[in-house]
This record gives C-alpha cells, structure tokens and sequence, in this order.
C-alpha cells in the first residue's frame, strides 16, 4: 500500500484480474507512485486461492525509498470486522483492523514472493466438538449455541456475536448439550469486557430510544397528514357548492343561499334594532 496513481501511466497501467473459481489474481501493471513518478513504474501481484493460502508476487519494484509524506507505505496483510450503527439520520459504519502481519519493506524487490499459508482460526470450525478441542492452541476459541458459531469474538461476526450476547454466554469449555453444569465457565465475564464492547451496548440503547421516537414523530405526522386533507377537501366541497349554487340560482342549493346571504341577515338585524 503506498500512493499509487493508475491515471498517470500514459495508457501503459494497467490493473488486470483473473479468476476460475479456485484462484482470483489480480495485477497491478506499470503503476506509478503520485508524489514519485521519477522513481518509474511499479509491478505486482496477488493471487488468492480457495484453499486460503495468499501470494504476493512482486515483478518489478523500483529501488527507492517511498515517500509517506501523503500516504502510508504498508507490505503485509490484515483482516479486518464492520460494525455498523444506526443513528437518527445516518449509518455510521466503522471498520476495526486486527490480526495484522507487517513484512519487512527493506526485504521487497523485484522477482520476491511472499506466501502466507491458511492457518485454522476459530470461524472455520463449524461445531461445537472442534471448536472447544482447538481452544487455547493459538486462540481462545467459545462456541456460541445461539448463533452456532465458533469465534474468539475477533472477526468479521463480531457484531452479530455481541448482539447475540455471545461474549456472555460462549461456552468455553464444555458443550452445552453435555451433562456437566457449564453456567460459570464463560468466555468472557462482564467485568472483563473490552471497552469496545461495552461502547457498543451503550450504543445499541440509544438506538433502541431514537427508534422509539422515530415511530412516534411518524405517527404523529401521520395523524396531522389526515386531518390537514379532511380539511382541504371540506374546504374544497364548500367551495364546489357554492359556485354551484351562485351559477344556478333556482336549484334547490341556489335558493338556500338567496334566503342565507349575508345580506338578508343584515337587514334583519337592522328591523330588529329598529323595532326595539
């Protein structure tokens, strides 16, 4: 990773990818660096097997020390999980590296491949058995009965394992269908619980409140909407009626509003006053 920028080689860049359903390959071919282009092109490569196991191959690298001045320079790999929460007018999606492997930048030049071989971590087993049996070998492997899920509680389901209060209830010893009493032996207590985590709860009620407020802003909008269009169509009614009755004075309508005009009620007021 450094700053590369695939519009300034002049038609000769290219990024090219390949796959066959066992390996995806994807190349970055005569790739000049932003802020370096005197240092010429870069080219290199990455193939992705089924299997998990990763290549990187690095055809042609220029010697030069790469600038970090507006861009990091990495060599190496990381996963990484999403969380995301919901707020009142946005989603805010947030994304947490781990498992990191740094390479060495000073051992990167032209005609070196560098293989990462698949290693066994906790979401590759799919039982409770497998699970438990390879906990503590290089991760602290539970396995969630709710979501049926392995995990250390580091990858890319953490947020549907914290949902699911799997930090709490993993069971981190023995399965629970067994006949032993596995309540106590949990992954995590919550007096151990990252303050990532404990972030996210708190997270997780406030969204459950602005939820509660949007559905009753909603409602109420909904009520005024009615009321504002019963009105408007009243209003429209009446007038529709007396254009009617103003245009046709001897329907019944036009006769009602001749005995109900506003001058009619004036001059009986006045005999009235007149009278007393």
């Amino acid at each position: 990773m450094a700053n590369f920028d695939a519009s300034i080689g002049k038609n000769e860049t290219e990024i090219k990818y390949y796959d066959n359903r066992t390996h995806f390959v994807c190349t970055w071919q005569k790739i000049y660096l932003q802020d370096q282009q005197e240092a010429g092109p870069f080219t290199f490569q990455v193939i992705l097997q089924n299997t998990g196991n990763i290549y990187f191959n690095y055809l042609q690298i220029p010697k030069v020390k790469i600038l970090t001045t507006n861009h990091a320079h990495r060599v190496g790999l990381s996963d990484a999980y999403m969380s995301q929460h919901s707020t009142n007018e946005h989603i805010v999606r947030v994304i947490t590296l781990y498992d990191k492997i740094n390479l060495d930048k000073e051992k990167i030049s032209s005609g070196v491949s560098v293989i990462f071989d698949m290693d066994q971590i906790c979401n590759t087993f799919t039982d409770c058995a497998s699970c438990l049996a390879n906990r503590g070998k290089r991760y602290n492997c539970s396995w969630c009965d709710d979501i049926q899920k392995c995990s250390d509680g580091y990858d890319r389901s953490r947020q549907q394992w914290i949902r699911a209060q799997c930090h709490r209830l993993a069971a981190a010893d023995t399965c629970p269908n067994s006949m032993e009493d596995t309540y106590d032996n949990y992954h995590f207590s919550s007096s151990s619980l990252p303050s990532m985590v404990q972030f996210e709860k708190r997270k997780e009620s406030s969204i459950a409140t602005s939820r509660s407020y949007s559905t009753l802003h909603t409602f109420r909008t909904i009520v005024i909407t009615l009321l504002l269009s019963v009105l408007i169509l009243s209003l429209a009614a009446l007038a529709v009626t007396y254009m009617y009755a103003y245009r046709n004075p001897t329907s019944p309508a036009g006769m009602w509003l001749l005995e109900h005009r506003p001058s009619t009620y004036i001059a009986r007021f006045k005999r009235s006053t007149g009278s007393i």
